[in-house]
């Protein structure tokens, strides 16, 4: 197997180096026997630090002689096809692309982030060239949805996450030590407006230095780019005595990464330090100046991200914050980052599955479910994960931090029954990634059917269950449903009863078809982990499916009348009525009009009853 890469190697970006070794790294996992070529600003450098071959990649004549020996061309990872650095970086790796389509070798899009296009013509040419790659990986939702906009529909755009995840850290070079305790580690990067709040950084180091007793060291990602203006706001830091250390990262990635693993946490505008710091398990605090500083961050739930233009106290708050709740962070890192790894690792089979004979799944084998037995039941045709309260709140959690999302359903007897004669309820129930048992009525019929499930799992103590969580990480909500004012007043009081809980926004459920738009935009501008819809059963699930468009990332979740009882407009059953299965007879007792929609439960039953005496005539 002959692999030639394409991307920002040996141009003294570390990120970009990084994602090169982890490739390599998994392609010599996959094949050992594997030649891997990479096309290099440095090609000698390159080939010795990472024991491949390496050809100047602004020599047209070797890229074509590279291109036509490959046996699959991949392009990736990292930020190549942008225009905001400058505009000859898509033509140039969509060339290398058009080159290897001309000469029927296959093509793969490896863990690439795209965006952002401005230029009208720069998304013009993604569109039209990507469609005639073989496989597509992106790190991250945004870059998905992206593709989807530019109407790159096939091959169908596959989530991983950033190769540089699964590095494996090593011991960096004796020469460079990091002196003094609570050591912190700040990664600037030159960027418009960056110049001018050198001194205002300063003052926010030397506060966190006098406040927290931290000793600030400075990292240049990118040395040629990132040691100038780390020099400058060092030389304006007066606390401590002396002043913080400059390191230039010019150092093998896995070096880098064990320089960082000794950090007690990270203050970065380069993404590859979040990454290194998550993959390390290090806290961090995050300067927002791209779009995928807020993708990196939405996959590991990381609430501690400081917009770059943000004033100096809230910078400090921020690292404040992150400081004290360190251990937390550490934790959550530990819980999440075997997953993330996965998806990372994933990457690199996918861009190869074109000449690999090794099958893999649609999603990149990457989906959170796998491996999760929570005993899929069925009922009257429609199927009920057997899962508990707890399972379901942290499978839910991880697919949210993760940016995988879901659709879950909270089926009851009614809904069950409608999806018998309603075929495109069916469907969306049978599609969902998580059906879980919201009424007492499918638990008994479930136990009757010979299923042993754990219990009920109604949708709105899921939801609060989720809330709780997701309060500890700054992990947002969107509350769409109930007539107007419910739902605003729900996350009023939610907000209330839960310190730190973050609702993103909210729509009442009776909007109008020509106002679905603004709806599903307030959504997208909202980028929340979590949307509940309560619009009522089946109408809720209908809409879903449409409406996930909007946040794929999210966790999707219909529960009915919750936002009723959130607000306090509507009390929900005494707990004995609620322990004891009879909240259906206490809501028939509350509201009488109900009566109708309850008529479903004995037919429910007879059902069940029918359906379990054939079953026992088959066996």
């Amino acid at each position: 197997m002959r692999v030639l890469v394409s991307g920002y190697h040996g141009m003294g970006n570390l990120g970009d180096e990084a994602v090169l070794a982890a490739f390599v790294q998994h392609l010599k996992g996959i094949d050992p026997g594997a030649t891997c070529v990479a096309l290099s600003g440095e090609p000698t450098e390159t080939s010795a630090a990472y024991g491949i071959e390496a050809v100047p990649r602004a020599s047209l004549g070797a890229i074509i002689r590279q291109v036509r020996r490959a046996d699959i061309v991949v392009s990736g990872g990292g930020s190549l096809l942008q225009d905001v650095t400058g505009r000859k970086s898509v033509p140039y790796y969509l060339g290398i692309i058009i080159l290897a389509c001309m000469m029927k070798r296959p093509v793969s899009i490896y863990a690439q982030g795209l965006g952002p296009l401005n230029h009208a013509f720069s998304r013009w040419l993604v569109k039209r060239i990507l469609s005639r790659t073989s496989v597509i990986t992106v790190r991250d939702e945004g870059s998905a949805r992206l593709l989807h906009e530019l109407g790159v529909l096939k091959p169908e755009p596959v989530v991983v996450a950033d190769p540089a995840f699964a590095l494996t850290p090593r011991k960096p070079d004796e020469s460079i030590t990091v002196r003094g305790p609570n050591t912190v580690m700040f990664c600037f990067r030159p960027w418009p407006g960056t110049c001018d709040r050198e001194a205002e950084y300063a003052e926010c180091i030397d506060r966190a230095v006098l406040e927290l007793g931290i000793t600030p060291v400075f990292l240049a990602f990118h040395p040629h780019q990132d040691v100038e203006i780390s020099l400058r706001i060092a030389e304006r830091c007066t606390a401590g005595g002396k002043k913080p250390a400059v390191i230039p990262c010019d150092m093998p990635p896995q070096e880098a990464l064990g320089l960082i693993s000794r950090a007690e946490m990270v203050v970065g505008m380069r993404l590859h330090s979040l990454i290194f710091a998550a993959t390390t398990g290090v806290p961090a605090v995050a300067i927002d100046y791209d779009p995928k500083i807020r993708a990196h961050c939405r996959l590991i739930a990381e609430p501690h991200i400081v917009e770059a233009g943000a004033p100096a106290d809230e910078l400090y708050a921020a690292i404040a914050s992150a400081w004290a709740s360190r251990n937390e962070t550490k934790a959550r890192l530990r819980r999440i980052m075997p997953q993330v790894r996965e998806r990372a690792e994933a990457g690199a089979r996918i861009a190869l599955a074109p000449i690999v004979d090794e099958p893999w799944e649609a999603n990149g084998g990457c989906d959170t479910r796998e491996g999760k037995d929570f005993g899929r039941a069925s009922v009257l045709g429609s199927p009920v994960d057997c899962i508990s309260m707890d399972d379901a709140v942290a499978f839910l959690m991880e697919r949210a931090a993760s940016g995988v999302g879901a659709h879950v359903v909270t089926i009851n007897p009614e809904m069950t029954l409608a999806a018998t004669h309603d075929s495109e309820l069916a469907d969306v129930i049978s599609k969902a990634d998580l059906v879980v048992p919201d009424g007492v009525g499918v638990v008994r019929g479930l136990r009757i059917l010979g299923y042993e499930p754990p219990g009920r799992v109604p949708g709105i103590e899921l939801a609060i269950g989720l809330m709780r969580s997701a309060a500890r990480c700054g992990m947002p909500f969107f509350l769409v449903g109930a007539e107007p004012g419910v739902a605003d007043a729900a996350a009023e009081r939610m907000a209330r009863d839960m310190p730190g809980l973050k609702v993103a926004g909210t729509f009442h459920g009776y909007f109008r078809e020509a106002e679905e738009e603004d709806v599903l935009s307030r959504i997208q501008d909202a980028d929340p982990s979590f949307v509940l819809v309560g619009m009522g059963g089946g109408k809720q699930e209908k809409w879903i499916v449409k409406a996930r468009k909007s946040a794929p990332s999210a966790v999707w979740i219909g529960v009915g009348g919750s936002f009723d009882v959130m607000s306090g407009n509507v009390k929900r059953a005494p707990v004995a009525f609620q322990k004891l299965g009879l909240e259906w007879f206490y809501r028939l007792i509350t509201e009488p009009r109900r009566a109708k929609r309850m008529t479903a439960l004995p037919a429910f039953v007879f059902a069940v009853l029918g359906e379990a005496f054939r079953k026992r005539r088959r066996s």
